[in-house]
């Protein structure tokens, strides 16, 4: 006959620590109903006090878990520091030409202002779920058996306040949003400013350094674009060789001249293009100030000035046309040189 040794340590009111020579587990419950957690077993005990009547059932299967087979990671061939910059490089120069292939999401003012919102403000949906979760609980016998029913319910209360606050606030928003679309739709000048500053218009225009703003001439929507520093567009064309190295090579004149040309371009579309995403306008005025880099020495002023309609819009399939072809087909100012670059023009009236 062997020694057997058991100790039991009180840890909490219905939790006891089981300490023996085949393991530590431990028992959640009162006497009479209590879940002993083993190392590999879990086990519902039940009995009547004073009979030496009870009852063990194991819930889960001694068999240990079989971990998942692990294979190693297929790892694909690094690329070289060079191959890298030359596509970093390629990669910049396709997003300097593709600012106007990406707009904001268009605004439906219509729908925001027809938005019935007295039922919002009784009925928010995100307390209705949360009603709803607090009127369907039941507690399990395991909530009764550790006492935890009321805390979960105090839980759930608490989840249904968050949730009407939350509602509040969306409710709040909306009814900004309402007012906010009113005035646009009656072409209210100012709602139609801060409409483009809410909805980041220019945003994409002005991380590459460029200063933009829109205000009302006549009674005509007109965006003023000052590009920044000339060396956003790269002067330089960066390649691989056959034998893997970095060639760097200054870019030809006609090519940065080109180059530079689209970007601009690209500017203008995706400027008009946002603006008309988000206002009712039919048209939108655009003028885009920079030093002419066909003068010597170069004069800062108007470069490109460009007239925008939405129905000139339809139909341009603006990721496979080339940008400074597709501002020639709207009415504009531009006076760009091939092997010089911009010359001033005057703006569109």
């Amino acid at each position: 006959m062997g020694f057997r040794f058991q100790k039991r340590i009180k840890i909490a009111p219905g939790v006891r620590l089981n300490i023996n020579k085949s393991g530590v587990s431990t028992s959640l419950g009162r006497r009479g109903a209590s879940v002993t957690v083993g190392k590999r077993v879990v086990r519902a005990n039940v009995g009547i006090p004073g009979t030496g009547i009870s009852y063990s059932e194991q819930l889960t299967s001694k068999r240990p878990r079989r971990s998942a087979t692990r294979t190693a990671p297929v790892t694909k061939p690094a690329f070289s520091a060079k191959a890298k910059e030359v596509e970093a490089y390629t990669s910049y120069i396709d997003m300097l030409l593709s600012i106007h292939v990406e707009t904001v999401q268009p605004v439906d003012w219509e729908s925001i202002f027809q938005e019935y919102l007295d039922e919002l403000a009784e009925y928010g949906s995100n307390a209705e779920v949360a009603r709803r979760k607090l009127e369907k609980f039941q507690p399990t016998w395991f909530d009764r058996l550790c006492r935890r029913e009321e805390a979960k319910r105090r839980a759930l209360s608490e989840e249904l306040n968050k949730a009407a606050e939350q509602d509040r606030i969306v409710l709040s928003e909306k009814r900004a949003m309402s007012e906010q679309a009113s005035l646009v739709l009656a072409g209210d000048e100012s709602a139609w400013l801060e409409a483009l500053l809410a909805h980041h218009a220019f945003d994409t225009i002005e991380q590459f350094g460029n200063t933009v703003h829109a205000q009302f001439r006549n009674s005509e929507l007109a965006v003023y674009v000052e590009l920044g520093d000339e060396e956003v567009v790269p002067a330089e064309v960066l390649s691989l060789t056959a034998k893997g190295n970095l060639s760097r090579k200054k870019m030809g004149k006609t090519n940065y001249y080109s180059l530079y040309q689209d970007y601009v371009c690209s500017c203008i579309l995706g400027a008009g293009r946002n603006v008309l995403a988000i206002l009712p306008a039919e048209q939108v005025l655009i003028h885009v100030y920079d030093r002419s880099q066909a003068d010597e020495p170069p004069v800062k002023g108007c470069i490109v000035s460009v007239r925008i309609r939405r129905e000139e819009l339809s139909g341009v399939l603006f990721e496979l046309q080339d940008s400074s072809r597709t501002i020639e087909t709207f009415e504009h100012h531009m006076n760009h040189l091939k092997t010089k670059g911009f010359r001033l023009v005057e703006e569109l009236e």
